[in-house]
């Protein structure tokens, strides 16, 4: 996909959910966007999945659209429901546990 034309993701939360299904068990990336100084990535998280400590080479935004998500930072953990959001740097260190199943918004900037 790219930026020079308009591109819908959802006209809601209720209608992204579905258009992204959850597999039992996993955490499924799914390629949105990309644009120029950006990638949206949709991550798709089973109740408990976890994705392990790692880092981002850019900064990252992370929004949750559904669900609830630990997101561990930096010696924090942030509880992180529907429209919760967090920015961190590039290069720390972070993780993401989904309490239950969930749909979270990754934003690459740079």
């Amino acid at each position: 996909m790219s930026t020079d034309q308009p591109f819908l993701l959802a006209t809601s939360a209720a209608d992204f959910v579905a258009a992204h299904p959850v597999e039992a068990g996993r955490v499924k990336p799914h390629r949105t966007l990309d644009g120029d100084g950006f990638k949206i990535r949709t991550l798709v998280m089973d109740a408990q999945a976890v994705m392990r400590e790692h880092r981002a080479p850019v900064p990252i935004l992370v929004h949750v659209v559904s669900g609830r998500i630990l997101f561990r930072v930096d010696g924090a953990e942030h509880d992180l429901t529907a429209g919760g959001a967090i920015q961190v740097p590039a290069g720390m260190l972070h993780e993401l546990q989904a309490v239950d199943a969930s749909h979270v918004l990754l934003v690459l900037l740079g």
